[in-house]
């Protein structure tokens, strides 16, 4: 049975509540990013990071950060691959720059402003 396959427009309607609900899950990899970011930026100067999280070891905060990042990243890419690469004729650069900004944005607005 050949698979189906599906119209442009349905991929962006099965693709946009699904990397928003993606987002609740993403959140704690997100804010462990940020937090290896902030110290990542100031260990090259361009800003402070908090002084107990440098005392007590920032290379910790880094490494759950990327890889909690990297596994979060892996679980979304596979499941908008699912049905994204079903329609052919998707413009899959203008997609796939909207799979992360609908995971990230809604994350570091809550982490920012909580």
């Amino acid at each position: 049975m050949p698979r189906r396959q599906l119209r442009p427009h349905h991929v962006w309607l099965i693709g946009v509540p699904l990397n928003l609900l993606l987002a609740i899950p993403c959140a704690y990899p997100v804010a462990f990013a940020m937090l290896g970011a902030e110290v990542f930026a100031a260990e090259l100067g361009w800003g402070t990071a908090e002084p107990t999280l440098v005392d007590d070891g920032a290379g910790i905060a880094i490494g759950v950060g990327l890889a909690s990042l990297l596994f979060a990243g892996l679980v979304v890419a596979g499941l908008n691959a699912l049905f994204a690469f079903r329609a052919p004729r998707l413009k899959a650069v203008p997609y796939w720059l909207a799979v992360p900004l609908l995971v990230l944005v809604p994350d570091v607005v809550y982490w920012t402003t909580r």
